[in-house]
């Protein structure tokens, strides 16, 4: 019981002092000290649970494991209508969530069921709209609730799932959510990595594959001057200081007005940003924007023009994958838009030989750095690349503690602090 006073002092606190104690998890690339897991094992054991089990993840998430979920995986090209039908089920459920890659994405379905007069609540990592009565959710993949039941739930993108830093989440999401039916978008290179973590769910999985309903041309020539700039075209670049460089050169020719799209852009406004660009009155009919834009966002765009091929990643400067510029080029032409056939070019016509073989290339199947999942199931991670063995593993402790533990009570001095009690 020593080890459990131990967690509990760790946990007690100011925010602060939690916030540092799980700081120092990540520093430690979450491995917890010896004290902290003999403490976890202490208290999971009570619920008969063992949350310093690394090698059994799926274990978890008891809620989901009571069920045979019915797995449907919508996979296909981009403007091909996988979300489309998915989101169709999602209206038609009684209760359900949607788990989105984007902010953006995360307000677009929300405001699409609330029009359709399904009540839906909006929850990001920044903001949080709640709708009276609602039994649905949009949010960002990192905010799913896997606490709650659903009739029907979405995850988009799953092909992110092979993303080295927001991977775990998009796993956690596919391994916790207890819902009837989950619907998986993405491209198809996720299937056989999907189907082979869920193996040991006992979950029904089925695949529907998709066509893209309009087409998409690439240009045998380089876009050259900026003079050659139309209305609905989106530059693509990398940096948030290039966009603001694009944005600035063609804005001082006098013939176009810019929107920006990133990442990083507050929700208001990059909601703003892309309302004025779909919008056919308004002036601003060019779009300068970052990759973010790959990840299903419905903007009306004619042309993707890429500034480069090459991008930062946070590790080195590297030429982009056949699975991302197939992402990016394909949110051109949009089907039932002013632009139903879409185009696609670079501005260097030295870029054009890699966009048109990724173009008639197959993305590269997601799979496990080895031949068997059992080997990097000893070492505490599903694999390299579905590095799940890291926050998932502390999201899963903190969600399996119970409610009562945690409460918000004031100091004499006025202060915040986060109590437990057992």
């Amino acid at each position: 019981m020593m080890a459990s006073s131990v967690l509990r002092r760790r946990l007690n606190g100011s925010p602060g002092d939690t916030k540092t104690f799980l700081m120092n998890l990540i520093c430690n690339k979450w491995s917890p000290p010896l004290d902290v897991r003999l403490g976890l094992m202490c208290f999971s054991s009570a619920r008969m649970l063992d949350l310093t089990d690394l090698t059994r993840p799926h274990t978890w998430y008891p809620n989901a494991r009571k069920k045979v979920r019915n797995v449907f995986m919508h996979v296909g090209p981009t403007n091909s209508g996988k979300t489309y039908n998915a989101l169709k089920q999602l209206e038609k459920s009684t209760s359900g969530i949607y788990c989105g890659p984007l902010r953006l994405l995360a307000w677009e379905v929300a405001k699409r069921l609330n029009k359709a007069n399904v009540p839906c609540n909006l929850i990001t990592g920044q903001e949080r709209e709640e709708i009276d009565g609602a039994c649905h959710k949009s949010v960002t993949v990192e905010m799913a609730d896997v606490s709650s039941e659903y009739q029907c739930a979405i995850i988009d993108e799953i092909q992110m799932i092979g993303c080295r830093t927001r991977g775990y989440s998009f796993t956690r999401a596919l391994l916790g959510i207890p819902a009837d039916e989950l619907h998986l978008c993405g491209d198809a290179a996720a299937v056989p990595l999907v189907q082979e973590i869920l193996k040991v769910t006992d979950d029904i999985v089925k695949v529907q594959y998709y066509e893209r309903l309009s087409p998409l041309i690439p240009s045998k020539v380089p876009l050259g001057s900026f003079s050659n700039i139309q209305t609905g075209d989106c530059i693509v670049t990398f940096s948030r200081r290039e966009i603001y460089n694009l944005k600035k050169e063609i804005e001082e020719r006098g013939k176009h007005l810019c929107s920006v799209v990133y990442g990083s852009l507050p929700p208001e406004t990059r909601t703003r940003q892309a309302l004025m660009f779909n919008d056919e009155s308004s002036d601003f009919d060019v779009l300068v924007a970052s990759d973010a834009i790959g990840m299903g966002l419905n903007l009306n765009i004619s042309r993707i023009i890429f500034s480069t091929l090459e991008k930062f990643d946070g590790i080195e400067t590297r030429k982009l994958t056949v699975s991302e510029i197939k992402q990016i080029a394909g949110r051109a032409g949009r089907y039932g838009s002013k632009f139903p056939t879409g185009e696609v070019t670079c501005i260097d016509g030295e870029d054009l030989p890699l966009l048109h073989s990724s173009l008639k290339s197959f993305s590269p199947q997601l799979e496990f750095p080895v031949g068997r999942i059992g080997q990097y199931l000893k070492k505490g991670r599903y694999s390299q690349c579905v590095d799940i063995g890291a926050p998932i593993y502390l999201a899963a402790v903190l969600e399996y503690l119970p409610p009562r533990c945690w409460n918000w009570q004031g100091t004499q001095r006025g202060t915040t602090r986060r109590t437990r009690s057992y």
